[in-house]
């Protein structure tokens, strides 16, 4: 069928992120110095892909490969991982509170008597040339089904992770280079901790941890997809933008319930943008004439701040390095 110039660029879009799907797995099964849990990072970004390229075929009329009732329910959960500062403060720590008591209480049952003396791990992280990018409590919160003891969890995720899959392939995004990634100058690992006996944070509360998983969750972009990732592609701008949106009004929220002072700018902040990158709905912002088929991100960031990718990307990096830099000096040791 033919497409408008805008439901093209839309296309364009969806397969750049097919691509950096591909890519995710050809690191699986290629890359040789990544050790950590990066995958599990990225779930709600692989959420976004699958649920948003698989409505937007629906509505345009493309025959795509079509969500099962269960894939739809667990693709529509899992794509809300992106929203995870939608949350007010006081719910998200209480979330957090949850899930570490939850992970706790597997690995200390799973102790003999001896070990059970002694200090032990309850929290996994993920670090990029030593910055903190991921830990395993986001990764449980993520999550739409049970991980901790349930053995048929990592099979569940592999079988209904097909249709992701599948949908990569109708973007035709393998006949498209490899999105190029460096495992020779990048240190990807993992380090286990037991929170908060013996973690990295200076004082052993929930505040510092929620912190501490803002940190993980803005790092897990600025540190390690822009780091790893060699070329300029757009799910740098795009991912980060999603954390962004959110962690807005959610910082004003902490700062709110716990009298701290912790700044983030919030002059980029645009529904519309985050609405055309999260869903592809490029329709309901652009026109054809907006579109620039030459930008990486066809013009949306021109339309939405007047500015071009670049400058757009390295302002938002910005704001959250600004913040990362806050949150770092008050908790890390």
């Amino acid at each position: 069928m033919n497409l408008t110039n805008v439901q093209q660029a839309a296309f364009n879009l969806i397969q750049s992120d097919a691509r950096f799907l591909y890519a995710i797995v050809d690191i699986l099964n290629n890359a040789k110095r990544i050790n950590s849990n990066y995958i599990m990072m990225c779930q709600p970004y692989i959420g976004v892909f699958a649920n948003g390229a698989e409505q937007w075929c629906r509505k345009v009329g493309l025959n795509a490969p079509k969500f099962t009732p269960d894939e739809k329910l667990y693709y529509d959960n899992l794509r809300q991982g992106h929203k995870i500062f939608e949350d007010t403060y006081e719910n998200f720590s209480d979330k957090l509170l949850k899930y570490l008591i939850q992970s706790d209480s597997y690995f200390y049952n799973n102790l003999s008597s001896i070990e059970k003396t002694l200090d032990y791990y309850n929290v996994g992280t993920d670090l990029c040339n030593g910055e903190f990018c991921g830990n395993t409590i986001i990764c449980m919160i993520n999550t739409p089904i049970q991980i901790i003891e349930n053995k048929d969890a990592g099979n569940y995720i592999k079988n209904i992770s097909v249709i992701a899959g599948k949908l990569a392939n109708f973007f035709k995004c393998t006949e498209l280079p490899t999105y190029k990634y460096d495992d020779i100058n990048n240190l990807v690992t993992f380090k286990d901790y037991h929170f908060y006996n013996n973690c990295p944070l200076k004082l052993k509360n929930n505040f510092s941890f929620v912190l501490f998983s803002v940190l993980c969750n803005i790092n897990y972009i600025i540190e390690f997809i822009d780091k790893y990732f060699v070329d300029e592609i757009p799910q740098k701008l795009k991912f980060a933008y999603l954390q962004y949106y959110y962690l807005c009004d959610f910082i004003k929220n902490l700062n709110d319930f716990n009298g701290s002072n912790y700044v983030l700018d919030t002059s980029l902040k645009n529904r519309n943008f985050r609405n055309c990158i999260a869903h592809y709905g490029l329709g309901q912002f652009m026109e054809n004439s907006d579109i620039i088929e030459t930008d990486i991100l066809k013009g949306l960031t021109y339309k939405a701040f007047n500015m071009d990718y670049i400058s757009t990307k390295q302002l938002l990096y910005k704001y959250l390095k600004d913040l990362t830099q806050q949150i770092k000096s008050d908790i890390l040791l």
